[in-house]
């Protein structure tokens, strides 16, 4: 268990003081998780490439600990929003299930495991500012996030299959 394995395990555990704090419309609260689980996020990645502990647990990690922060408050957006939030978690649940299934063959067949695109880094920077938007009640400039949101969201899936694809491709003689 490296450092920054523990940052990311740490920001999964993060997820719930936020669900309380959303819950009970505690915004100053709410807002400084989040500030918290992006700067987790921000300084595992700093520590597992500085301290050289980049794993292949900690690449399948890290992104699995973004996706429970951010489905808790998508989830959360679904209920204060409604419909759109809904598409969008089962979206992101469909293809980030399909990456899992596809990093966990890798991880058990001694593979490699791929880290985050840069794609996929930009998805989550827009889908989080996105989120806040709403979170602060301002669901107009919101919503234009939220579409931008939905094509990095395709954008990123065809770039992450394509790896996989490629990848697969080197594996099978």
């Amino acid at each position: 268990m490296t450092l920054a394995n523990m940052i990311s395990i740490s920001r999964m555990l993060m997820a719930l003081p936020l669900v309380y704090y959303l819950e009970n419309n505690r915004l100053g609260m709410s807002l400084l998780y989040i500030g918290l689980i992006i700067l987790s996020d921000l300084v595992d990645g700093f520590v597992a490439r500085h301290a050289d502990e980049i794993t292949n647990f900690g690449k399948l990690i890290d992104p699995v600990a973004d996706k429970i922060c951010l489905m808790v408050v998508l989830i959360y957006l679904l209920f204060e929003y409604g419909t759109p939030f809904l598409i969008l978690i089962i979206l992101l649940g469909v293809r980030d299930l399909l990456l899992v299934i596809f990093a966990t063959y890798l991880l058990s067949s001694g593979s490699e495991v791929f880290q985050s695109l840069w794609w996929g880094k930009i998805f989550i920077t827009v889908t989080a500012a996105m989120m806040l938007l709403f979170v602060i009640g301002l669901p107009g400039p919101g919503m234009v996030l939220y579409y931008a949101s939905l094509i990095l969201l395709a954008v990123s899936t065809f770039f992450y299959f394509q790896n996989y694809r490629n990848y697969m491709k080197e594996l099978t003689p």
